[in-house]
């Protein structure tokens, strides 16, 4: 991704006067906006954002967009309990983000946190809260797997307005629910099963020890890294690009999520997660 990225944008990211002026005029108030609302934490989080994002984004998002989104995730690291403590970068890297993959960027943070709220009241774990969401959010919006969506990588408003989504389009909608209520999240997938029979998008969530998987609208009441694809994911191939599973980041890491769409397309950070399975 970062290669793709004019030279003049790898340098545009401080607090720095001259930083800011480089900036996109709409996107320019964030980042002081982020500053004095939530201090030197806010300071930190836009600043994580603006370093990774797409160079498309840079240049169609607002300040005002970007500050709904970060003033509800640090809202949201303040009020439930398995949010409070977490690692700084796994909040900037897995609850902060705006976006999954490439779906086109809506607001769907402020919904989200309303709508997922009465869900997870009471639960205690970043593990109860989720397998609650998966429980009872898509009905709530109400989307469900169907081939008839529109395309794979629909944005939760697209998803909603139709009411069918991919396991792509269900697995954003579950990550962005998980993270509106300061869980972590990010999707995994896997660009080929070794059999050849299609490829698959899931989700993974962090519990506060470590990363557990799930498929997105599959609830399983006997909890987490269950699910009918386990036993073919078990069989991915760590060395094979296409047989490999990947999960996203906002950070650029070892590789890029790849998009059975887009497949030229290096925009989404991802780490090889093949042998977790």
């Amino acid at each position: 991704m970062r290669s793709l990225m004019p030279l003049a944008w790898l340098c545009l990211i401080s607090l720095s006067s001259s930083a800011r002026e480089a900036l996109p005029k709409p996107i320019a108030p964030f980042l002081e906006q982020a500053a004095s609302r939530h201090g030197e934490l806010g300071k930190r989080a836009a600043q994580h954002l603006l370093d990774h994002m797409p160079a498309s984004d840079l240049s169609q998002l607002s300040a005002l967009f970007l500050s709904e989104n970060l003033d509800l995730a640090i809202q949201a690291r303040k009020t439930f309990p398995w949010a409070k403590d977490l690692p700084e970068d796994l909040f900037f890297n897995d609850v902060l983000p705006y976006a999954v993959l490439d779906e086109p960027r809506h607001p769907w943070r402020a919904e989200f946190l309303k709508l997922a709220t009465p869900i997870v009241k009471g639960a205690t774990t970043a593990e109860e809260a989720a397998q609650r969401l998966n429980q009872h959010f898509f009905n709530k919006v109400n989307v469900h797997y169907n081939t008839a969506r529109k395309r794979a990588n629909q944005s939760p408003k697209e998803s909603m307005e139709l009411g069918k989504a991919s396991c792509t389009g269900l697995s954003i909608i579950l990550v962005n629910a998980c993270r509106a209520v300061g869980i972590p999240a990010r999707a995994a997938g896997i660009p080929l099963w070794p059999d050849k029979r299609g490829n698959h998008t899931w989700v993974e969530i962090h519990d506060g020890k470590e990363w557990r998987f799930t498929g997105a609208d599959e609830y399983d009441a006997k909890g987490l890294d269950r699910g009918w694809f386990k036993k073919k994911a078990s069989e991915a191939q760590a060395g094979h690009p296409l047989h490999a599973i990947y999960a996203t980041s906002w950070k650029p890491r070892d590789a890029h999520f790849p998009l059975p769409w887009n497949r030229r397309s290096k925009q989404v950070g991802a780490i090889n997660v093949t042998d977790c399975y």
